[in-house]
């Protein structure tokens, strides 16, 4: 009786196994709660090893997301997702994470991201029409997605060799960069200040995408002399010099 029930638990082990094994990565998909501006489309491939061919993040597509599952954090009962995506050949972010918290709050860590600097840029009211130039590189320690957007937010955003054109002139901008951070369910962009343009600047990405932002901008020595002639569709600047931003 014994050497049955042994036998019996036996096969019942290697049988789960091979059941988790060969499960399929879009029903692991059906049990993750999503943001609701995050859809996923053609997902492939097992619950170890999925594939998946396109994400979408409002209007932002994330294609060819490779991911791999733990086997040990399973085990421990927090599932942690090595994730991979983009292309260099397409269009779109290219970058890896470690998602984790699947079946709560979702996490992010030691995530690296790459994106053309012109998809931020072109989503934001700004009062002249631009075109920004090369790419922008998203560092991020820990996200934990919260509502609307997160709960908490550590990282960094940077824009080396940063360029627009604006007005059929290409003008250098230098290096810009900002420390990112989550306030009451919004992420928070806080640029750093001696820059080349003298721009001070804190953004905020509220519920469906939505910017919002004030700050300064105090030309000096550096300051591009091509955006001058510019400076006077921002207003008239204050008693230091400094013109005022806001959208």
């Amino acid at each position: 009786m014994k050497k049955t029930f042994a036998y019996s638990a036996i096969f019942f082990a290697f049988y789960s196994v091979f059941v988790i094994a060969l499960m399929p990565a879009s029903w692991l998909m059906t049990q993750i709660k999503l943001p609701a501006n995050v859809s996923v489309a053609a997902v492939e491939g097992t619950i170890w090893r999925a594939s998946v061919k396109q994400v979408m993040i409002d209007d932002v597509v994330i294609s060819k997301v490779q991911s791999a599952l733990s086997l040990m954090s399973v085990l421990m009962l927090d599932p942690k997702l090595e994730v991979t995506f983009g292309d260099p050949l397409i269009n779109g972010p290219e970058g890896q994470l470690t998602i984790s918290g699947l079946r709560s709050d979702i996490t992010i860590n030691d995530a690296q991201l790459s994106l053309a600097a012109n998809t931020v840029v072109a989503r934001l009211n700004l009062p002249i029409d631009i075109i920004a130039h090369e790419q922008l590189t998203l560092n991020v320690d820990r996200f934990v997605m919260g509502s609307p957007i997160c709960g908490e937010l550590q990282g960094e955003l940077e824009w080396r060799d940063a360029a627009v054109s604006a007005f059929d002139e290409k003008v250098k901008l230098g290096k810009l960069s900002a420390a990112l951070s989550c306030d009451k369910g919004e992420l928070i962009a806080e640029i750093a200040p001696n820059n080349d343009l003298g721009l001070s600047y804190n953004a905020q990405l509220k519920q469906g995408g939505r910017f919002a932002g004030s700050g300064y901008l105090t030309p000096g020595e550096k300051f591009p002399k091509q955006l001058r002639e510019a400076l006077s569709f921002l207003g008239k600047p204050d008693r230091k010099g400094r013109y005022r931003l806001k959208l």
